[in-house]
């Protein structure tokens, strides 16, 4: 086999491999929060009328509506239009499960059996996006020239031992981001090594294609991408116009998806700023400041030190690409510095934000995006690899978090404390708040998985939403609850059954590359 040829082979076997992890450890639970459910309900509306409105948010029982209302009257979420859109083949999939298994659509709430299972469907659209970009880390550390081997390592500890695993079994919107933007940095590196002008072309043309699906998808997808332009100026190993023709074209995708947004929220809202942020509710006094510079150390703090958000201890392998910075820096300056420009705007921006922690989730929700490129550097060609001994301590580390966080859904271990001197187990604290702020920060002293794994009975209370955060499981206790009954027995247990055997047809290839390498 070529040594082209195992490169595609291995990134498809790893995508195989991690579409039926994460598939098989979903949630399947997008009933949590509006950053889910109304994601849920853009795609199911456009399939039924061909818009994203989220008229289902006030038919709930109580309503729960996050975002605004439009110029047309009509209520509109404050997210991408590309979010709901991208997840539409599985919501079509979703369906087709229900008509197969005889699971009726009625109106609420005796349409909670078909709802909850058409979500839990949709919402493995993240589990694909979590899995392509693994197999797009591979492909990046290819075009670095990494030796197969550790790439392969490399791509294994990012799918499982990072909280990427986590956002491929819920339905936000990051694992989208993290797949086109590593799918981008892998184009720009194979257009850097082609020996061919008209294929290295292509390559950053779908790059560029990639950074506006990435910014289309989430607004804030805008902050990691100075660093694309930045990292193409300052590659040496270019000739200058070809930096400056490069750099003009990502640069103009990013612009294209930014007119798109303008353009989008005039419509919607009368209003090019507005994207339909409703912070009524948490700001109590004043106009809402997103952003307040003066904020930004403690806002640093909760994303690199703190126990339930710090980027290092939700992935811990990063630390193998740490101690290669100084290397990266010498030898390829182009790509450290496009990853420290995107790096510190993203520290900036998210850590002067109102919610730095990213609102109710597991781990550093807004950094997630960065993940597969911050890994980069660890794949970049050193005279020696990282020891044995740092890759099993950095996979067991790892593994062990992100396991815990798919297990138990972040709504039921989170929870706002008390006041000011909220418990360990309080995810947010009450407060005073500057004029513009919220009234709830989040508390440093939040550690993961206290809460829901100390109480009584945690993995044997049979109510839906609550116990292992598992699609099976809730599935189950769907089942068992008022008007499931119309679930078919068997469904629950039978639906994993795929996704073992992605896992299983996908290990032997993945050990028979890893003995070739």
């Amino acid at each position: 086999m070529s040594a082209t040829r195992r490169r595609v082979a291995a990134a498809f076997w790893l995508f195989l491999f991690f579409q039926g992890l994460y598939a098989l450890t979903a949630s399947g639970n997008t009933f949590r929060l509006p950053d889910e459910f109304e994601v849920y309900f853009q795609v199911e509306r456009f399939v039924d009328a061909g818009e994203l409105a989220v008229p289902q948010t006030l038919a709930m029982r109580p309503p729960v509506f996050f975002g605004k209302f439009g110029r047309d009257g009509k209520p509109y979420a404050p997210y991408g239009p590309l979010a709901a859109l991208l997840t539409l083949p599985h919501h079509v999939a979703g369906r087709g499960l229900a008509w197969v298994t005889g699971v009726p659509r009625e109106a609420l709430p005796a349409g909670i059996p078909w709802l909850f299972l058409v979500a839990g469907v949709t919402s493995l659209a993240t589990s694909t996006a979590a899995a392509l970009a693994v197999a797009g880390f591979y492909r990046a550390a290819g075009a670095l020239g990494a030796d197969r081997r550790l790439a392969l390592v490399l791509s294994l500890l990012l799918g499982g031992a990072t909280c990427l695993w986590v956002y491929g079994t819920t339905l936000y919107s990051e694992a989208f981001v993290a797949a086109a933007l590593v799918w981008a940095a892998a184009c720009l590196l194979e257009a850097r090594q082609s020996h061919s002008r008209e294929h290295a072309r292509q390559r950053v043309v779908v790059a560029a294609l990639l950074l506006t699906i990435a910014c289309l998808t989430k607004v804030t997808a805008l902050v990691f991408t100075p660093g694309f332009v930045v990292g193409v100026l300052v590659d040496g190993r270019l000739p200058l116009r070809g930096r400056l023709q490069t750099a003009g074209l990502l640069a103009m995708a990013v612009a294209v998806a930014l007119a798109f947004h303008l353009g989008w929220n005039l419509q919607r809202f009368g209003d090019p700023f507005d994207v339909g942020y409703n912070w009524a509710e948490t700001v109590p006094v004043g106009p809402p400041r997103a952003f307040a510079i003066e904020d930004l150390p403690r806002g640093l703090v909760v994303l690199l030190l703190s126990p339930g958000k710090s980027l290092l201890v939700w992935a811990s392998p990063l630390a193998l690409a740490a101690v290669r910075l100084r290397r990266l820096w010498q030898e390829d300056r182009g790509l450290a510095a496009g990853l420290l420009t995107s790096t510190t705007i993203a520290l900036v921006f998210y850590g002067s934000y109102l919610f730095p922690e990213g609102g109710y989730a597991h781990g550093p929700r807004h950094l997630v995006p960065l993940l597969p490129l911050l890994l980069l550097p660890a794949a970049h060609p050193a005279p020696r690899p990282p020891a044995r001994a740092s890759l099993v301590l950095c996979g067991a580390a790892g593994a062990a978090i992100a396991l815990a966080a798919v297990s138990v859904s972040y709504l039921e271990d989170q929870a706002l404390g008390a006041g000011t001197t909220s418990p360990s187990t309080g995810y947010y604290e009450l407060i005073d708040p500057q004029p513009g702020r919220a009234r709830n920060r989040y508390s440093l002293s939040y550690v993961p998985f206290v809460r829901a794994l100390t109480t009584p009975n945690w993995a044997s209370r049979h109510r839906l939403g609550l116990g292992p955060d598992y699609f099976p499981y809730q599935l189950e206790m769907l089942r068992r609850g008022r008007g499931g009954a119309v679930v078919p027995s068997w469904l629950p247990w039978a639906l994993p059954a795929p996704f073992v055997l992605l896992l299983v047809w996908a290990a032997p290839g993945l050990v028979r590359l890893s003995l070739e390498a």
